[in-house]
């Protein structure tokens, strides 16, 4: 009897420590992932997701509960499937979806406007007021922009209008044909432009000299998906707490100021 008491208090002793540790050092289950992202994307994605909004949101919510990750990079199209297909602990930057994976609050969002420079004088209130205008958009574009913007600008529309719509590769040669003038509109994410305006050594490249037209809708809002539904509650406790701190918004700054 003496010995079975002597054990259950030795069992105690040590499940009273293992509690007591956990309170003292919430991190003590810290893990590093491995995390899916697309492929460089300024101000987003910079250096081989070295850095960049999207790497720096990700890194400080984690933080928080003492995780870390090593990125991996696929293309957007790819990143939906990375978790099944690859077995990485998330992907960032994705739409929800019923794929049996845990999705995480909304984090980052994309948001698309068409934008003039100032002194051409043009009108755009709607999407179909882009029709006939020489414009430059990122490939693919008109699968992105809507229905409306997809019936204009499909490869498949063949009016004489589209010999002046041009989709891009490259999202910072896209930003220098509009900054050079070989386009009088360019469709692209606000956040993007921003930045590779602000690097561009091509004359009158400012931000001051931009008109936006805001004919897309809301917010395009992305969140990150974890193959366990703890770490996804850890990250989303995570942005939480640097979005109340202010850490959020200087990252924020950081790139876009």
């Amino acid at each position: 009897m003496t010995k079975l008491l002597r054990k259950t208090s030795i069992i105690k002793y040590y499940l009273a420590a293992i509690v007591l540790t956990l309170i003292v050092n919430p991190t003590a289950n810290a893990k590093e992932l491995v995390i899916g992202f697309t492929y460089d994307i300024p101000p987003y994605i910079i250096k081989d997701a070295t850095s960049g909004m999207e790497i720096d949101i990700v890194r400080d919510a984690l933080k928080h509960k003492g995780h870390t990750f090593k990125p991996k990079q696929y293309s957007y199209a790819e990143l939906a499937s990375v978790i099944q297909k690859d077995g990485l602990d998330a992907a960032a930057a994705v739409q929800k979806s019923d794929d049996g994976t845990f999705y995480s609050d909304n984090f980052i969002w994309f948001k698309n406007y068409a934008f003039t420079r100032k002194g051409t004088d043009i009108t755009i209130n709607s999407i179909y007021d882009l029709k006939g205008k020489s414009i430059v958009a990122w490939q693919n574009a008109y699968k992105d922009l809507g229905p409306e913007f997809e019936a204009l600008f499909s490869p498949e529309v063949k009016e004489p209008y589209m010999a002046k719509y041009k989709e891009i590769p490259v999202q910072q040669n896209q930003v220098e044909m509009f900054w050079k003038g070989e386009a009088d509109v360019i469709v692209i994410d606000e956040s993007i432009l921003l930045w590779f305006t602000k690097h561009s050594t091509t004359k009158n490249a400012k931000v001051s000299n931009l008109v936006y037209h805001d004919i897309f809708g809301d917010k395009t809002k992305f969140r990150v998906s974890f193959k366990d539904s703890k770490m996804r509650d850890d990250f989303n406790a995570g942005l939480k707490h640097i979005r109340e701190k202010g850490i959020y918004q200087k990252i924020m700054d950081k790139y876009l100021k």
